[in-house]
């Protein structure tokens, strides 16, 4: 899996290490949605719910998670709420996608598949961990489809992290040394392990955080929903009073990120671990269904 690589090699977060902990094995068998060409490799997408009307809810996985993660949130919604789960190149039921595997990269492939695929918007778009990054790039490139977001405890642009290429914790966009990201693109050589030279998370990092200087509320008046883990343990080996600090900082990031929109609530699920949509999917079901319904009224404002 050579996104797992990627993530796994680059950087040992709370966030990634409670996935790690926490995730199913890797999915075997046939794959249980479809299969679509974007033009050089297929990716693998699953939507359940109905297909009248409405809005449809886009589920962004964590570093190094795929569709399945999203299943009993699908199974809840199904009922009343088309939603799609799809597995990024080289993860889950999807095929390697051409190098580098940058964010960019994978949102670009993301509006491929859903142009494919002949889903369009409105789109609420529900991102997890590093697929919260995800999201709000998918915003900042083809917005104008998307009526509400939905981050479960996202990544922070400003995150510190322990990188194994720096052998310690560091605000990770330190560490870009300014190289241009390379443009996304259909085709190319496929990644198939993780290769430092093709590795542009510190470059990205730096970029949103400099976007977000920018314009601080990117999701302009959006509905916004932003749930935060109320458990978040130490990694192995971190020492308490680094950790206790972490934290501190870490908590804080996430009620920031609701700050994204003007239109936002903030959610601390303190019996929720990282992985919050296995922990407690009915809740991130009930804030999907908020996001849509404040999406659909013509003031788009959350019912006080």
């Amino acid at each position: 899996m050579p996104t797992v690589r990627r993530f796994a090699a680059v950087i040992l977060s709370v966030a990634s290490w409670c996935m790690v902990a926490n995730a199913q094995t890797p999915p075997t068998g046939p794959a249980p949605g479809t299969l679509v060409d974007i033009g050089g490799h297929k990716l693998h997408i699953r939507c359940l719910g109905p297909t009248t009307g409405g809005a449809t809810v886009i589920l962004e996985a964590g570093g190094g998670g795929f569709s399945a993660n999203w299943s009993r949130v699908q199974d809840i919604l199904a009922p009343r709420v088309r939603t799609c789960a799809y597995d990024r190149a080289g993860l889950g039921w999807s095929e390697p996608g051409p190098a580098p595997r940058t964010f960019r990269q994978e949102v670009f492939e993301l509006h491929e598949l859903l142009q494919a695929a002949r889903i369009s918007g409105p789109l609420v778009l529900v991102g997890h961990s590093i697929g919260g990054l995800l999201v709000r790039l998918y915003v900042e490139q083809y917005g104008g489809s998307v009526a509400g977001v939905v981050l479960v405890d996202p990544t922070h642009e400003d995150d510190v992290l322990y990188s194994l290429n720096a052998g310690r914790w560091a605000r990770i966009r330190d560490l870009s040394t300014g190289r241009t990201v390379p443009d996304p693109r259909r085709d190319g050589k496929p990644s198939l392990q993780y290769n430092p030279a093709e590795d542009y998370l510190p470059e990205e990092f730096q970029l949103m955080h400099l976007a977000r200087r920018a314009n601080p509320e990117s999701l302009g008046d959006r509905p916004l929903i932003v749930l935060a883990a109320g458990k978040r343990p130490a990694p192995p080996g971190t020492a308490d009073s680094l950790w206790n600090r972490l934290r501190v900082e870490k908590d804080g990031q996430k009620i920031d990120l609701s700050r994204l929109s003007k239109n936002s609530k903030f959610v601390l699920d303190p019996s929720s671990t990282h992985n919050i949509h296995g922990d407690n999917p009915q809740l991130v079901a009930r804030s999907i269904e908020e996001v849509l319904a404040a999406g659909s009224t013509s003031r788009r404002r959350f019912e006080p």
